[in-house]
């Protein structure tokens, strides 16, 4: 015999805990990485581009001179600003993974095809600029120069390589299903 049956401080039994299934953790991995990820990028990119309006009178100087490999004031300041942008939508995007909302996987993925595309651009941007530096120097600086572009270029297609496996992450079925609308 149940003695708590009789208890009316005992609260009735329930089989609410037998519905319940366990929520994925990788939206809220993801939402807390992309919110330190885009705070550190908002930091940098709000010191870039205060950098780059302080230092004014310097950078038309450098750029005259071909000093910055031929980049252009205003593709840096674009950049600069696209840099700050993004971060307050990885931010943003962040929050939205954090709390479980699908509008947050939704927006990565988005996320995820603009960097490839700007990644993109900004490689065969770079790449051009270099070949002109590249073409003024001396063979061996060339050379030199060339193995550190390699590798500077290698770094073009890292993120946007790990931005699609989290995507990947981020669009599996029961992630899918532990968003709310």
């Amino acid at each position: 015999m149940n003695n708590n049956a009789n208890n009316p401080y005992t609260p009735p039994e329930s089989d609410v805990n037998n519905n319940l299934v366990a929520r994925s953790s990788i939206p809220k991995v993801i939402g807390i990485i992309s919110i330190i990820l885009g705070a550190l990028g908002l930091i940098f990119g709000l010191f870039g581009l205060a950098s780059l309006m302080f230092a004014s009178g310097a950078l038309d100087a450098l750029s005259q001179g071909g000093g910055m490999m031929g980049m252009s004031k205003t593709y840096l300041l674009g950049t600069t600003a696209l840099s700050v942008l993004t971060s307050i939508w990885a931010i943003w995007i962040g929050f939205k993974l954090l709390k479980y909302f699908d509008i947050g996987r939704q927006h990565f993925n988005y996320y995820t095809i603009f960097t490839i595309i700007v990644s993109i651009f900004t490689f065969f941007y770079t790449k051009s600029m270099m070949d002109e530096m590249f073409a003024e120097m001396s063979p061996e600086m060339a050379n030199a120069a060339g193995g550190m572009s390699a590798i500077s270029s290698l770094g073009a297609f890292i993120a946007p390589i790990i931005l699609i496996i989290v995507a990947l992450l981020l669009n599996q079925q029961n992630v899918k299903d532990c968003l709310s609308k």
